[in-house]
């Protein structure tokens, strides 16, 4: 009679133990049989699984026998509508709606697309502020910008509270 397994994973690492993935404990056995891999950790409670002629105790943890190389994706790029998602579509000037990006320091003096140089904010401030910088057009931002991390899934920035 089979039991069922819960929904174990097993930590997959490359072959400079770098973690790679988790996969699902199914998959493990079958590296583990094809030799691709080698067990590095095991459960701490014995986990066996049993076939009609072997016998594995389930790993917590295996590397790669041969490297495999991860080609570098360049992450994070900014983007219009991350500056908006990263804002929450609110302008950093005046709590209102925001449907457009605002560079601090203008394009037309040396400002580039970063996420340090780039707000949220509605048409009126955007125009308001026009090819200045806040301080020039008299301007304070209610929040400061930052580069989100992609693990936070764009959280909202934090307010400022007033001077």
């Amino acid at each position: 009679m089979a039991v069922p397994m819960p929904d174990l994973t097993v930590e997959v690492y490359n072959a400079d133990y770098r973690v790679l993935s988790r996969i699902p404990w199914q998959e493990a056995v079958r590296l583990i049989l094809r030799g691709a891999v080698y067990v590095i950790d095991l459960h701490a409670p014995a986990v066996h699984i049993h076939g009609p002629s072997l016998v594995i105790e389930l790993p917590a943890s295996v590397a790669l026998r041969e490297y495999v190389h991860i080609p570098y994706t360049p992450g994070n790029r900014v983007t219009r509508g991350g500056v908006l998602r990263r804002d929450g579509h609110t302008c950093a000037y005046c709590y209102e709606r925001a449907d457009t990006v605002d560079h601090l320091l203008p394009r037309s003096r040396g400002g580039g697309d970063t996420w340090f140089n780039l707000v949220a904010a509605c048409q009126s401030c955007n125009g308001l502020k026009g090819d200045r910088t806040p301080q020039e057009a008299r301007m304070s931002l209610v929040r400061e910008p930052f580069e989100p991390k992609e693990r936070d899934g764009f959280r909202y920035a934090p307010v400022l509270e007033p001077a």
